[in-house]
Formats: structure tokens, sequence, C-alpha cells
């Protein structure tokens, strides 16, 4: 006989009690049932975001997304204002994002205090968020708290990315999470990649959209590239500090973007006649 380890290991004897108990008095009980009654009441109370924006959009009443994050989200932010209009998408961006500010330290700025208030105050449809670049430190917040580089610290900081993902769900955002690039310096590189499998984790869990940059702004082994190859040239996408992008890199991602909305959400693409009443 196989022996059975881990968790499963002492769930089964539980499931199993329940079912012996419960064939005397009462229909044989569903094994899945069973299993599914066991996952822990956190894990089945985790708030979900709805798969689609609760509108239709049109030119006459476009999609409002709003961008939140560090320095880096402003220059997505930038990019997608500038490329919606470009290529005539129903679309208004908000840019909502901050210097030097992250999740870890919400003593310097409370981001899922102030998203809260920006949630409730601008009402957005689709909110774009990119944290990481600042938050290679401790998690400082007086009810939750993580010292970098121990045990403690990925605990405390999923639990400030669920604070942000709990407001879009309470609100009914839809909200993509952009997974970081990689980073040219050797420290913060390591942090991006520590980071980018814990947001897609928690963006899984929530129903959010995972968007992961490193997937078009890498080399082909995943690692940081300052230029990328487009067509036959090497096109530099990234500015000498080794974090920012320059313009053209805030344009490529602001289009990939894009692409992914307009994939799930044709609506925000104009239809014709709506175009041409917005030109009248």
């Amino acid at each position: 006989m196989r022996r059975v380890f881990g968790p499963l290991a002492c769930i089964l004897p539980a499931v199993c009690a329940i079912l012996v108990s419960g064939c005397a008095t009462a229909p044989a009980q569903d094994l899945g049932a069973a299993l599914s009654a066991a996952i822990p009441a956190a894990e089945a109370r985790r708030p979900q975001l709805p798969s689609r924006p609760g509108r239709s959009f049109t030119a006459a009443e476009p999609a409002q997304i709003m961008v939140i994050g560090d320095s880096l989200s402003q220059g997505f932010a930038d990019a997608l204002r500038a490329r919606a209009a470009e290529r005539g998408l129903a679309i208004i961006v908000a840019n909502r994002g901050r210097v030097s500010t992250g999740l870890s330290r919400s003593d310097f700025y409370d981001w899922p205090a102030a998203f809260a208030d920006l949630a409730a105050s601008e009402r957005p449809d689709i909110v774009v968020a990119h944290f990481g670049a600042n938050d290679m430190q401790g998690v400082v917040r007086p009810e939750n708290r993580g010292t970098y580089g121990t045990e403690g610290w990925e605990s405390a900081y999923r639990s400030e990315v669920r604070r942000i993902l709990a407001t879009a769900a309470a609100n009914g955002i839809v909200l993509m999470w952009l997974g970081p690039a990689p980073d040219g310096n050797s420290r913060l590189g390591r942090h991006m990649k520590l980071i980018a499998p814990l947001f897609q984790d928690e963006a899984g869990k929530h129903n959010a959209l995972y968007l992961p940059l490193a997937a078009f702004t890498s080399d082909p082994d995943g690692n940081y590239a300052k230029a990328i190859e487009v067509g036959d040239d090497l096109v530099t996408i990234r500015t000498g500090d080794g974090s920012h992008f320059n313009g053209y890199g805030y344009r490529l991602v602001a289009d990939h973007i894009l692409d992914d909305l307009l994939a799930r959400f044709p609506d925000l693409e104009p239809r014709e006649p709506d175009l041409l009443a917005a030109l009248q």
C-alpha cells in the first residue's frame, strides 16, 4: 500500500470519519464535497475580483482606467494615455502613481489606504497596478510587520498585496497586476525575481489579471536586457539606471497592456458608429 504524507495525510482521517459516521443515518456523502469542506475558511472567503467590467464602453462613455504604484507605473500610465489615443480606443487613463512608493512602507505612503480612497472617489472600471521596485525593505505597518530577508517578510508582504486586491474586489473593479521586469541592479534584480511569482500567485487566487513584463522585456534566458530585438533591429528599451524604461520601452509595455485588455474586452475599441457620433 502506498503511504500518504503531507497535508492530505492529515485531512483523509477526518474525511473518513465524516463518511463513516454519516453512513448509518444519512446517504453517503460525496468525497469531493467533504474535501472541499476541509479547505480553511480564510481560503473560502478570499474576495474575488470581477472577470469583466460592470458596463460596456463606447466612444461617448469610455472606460476609466486608473494606474497605481511606483514611478514605473507613472511611465506606464503616460504611455497608456498616448497609445490609447493614437489607437482610437474608448479609454481614459488616470495616472495615480507616486515616486518612491511601494507596499512595504505604509509609514511613508499607505498605498492600500490611498487606493481605497481613490477607488471610492473615482470609481475606475479597470486598474493597472505595478509595485515592487521600492519594496526591497521591511514591511512596516502597526499590525503587519516583516523584516526583509526573513521568513516572515513574504507573509507580511502578501498581506499588503491582498489589501489592494480586496479593495478592488469590494468596488467591483477589474484589476491587472503587472509582474515586474528584470532589473539591471543585481540585488534589485534578485528581489524582482523573488516577488514576481508571489504577485502571480495572489493575482490568481483573487481572479485578477496578471501580465508578466519579463515575458517581453528580458533576454531569451529571462534576464535583464537593456535592448531587445524588434524585427531586424536591436532597440534600447531601458534607461541607464537599469530600472526604468525609456520612451520606447514604456510604449512597448503600454501596447502589451492594451492588447491584453482588448482581447478580453473588445468594446474598448469603439465601433465605427460610436466614433462617428463622437466626432459630430
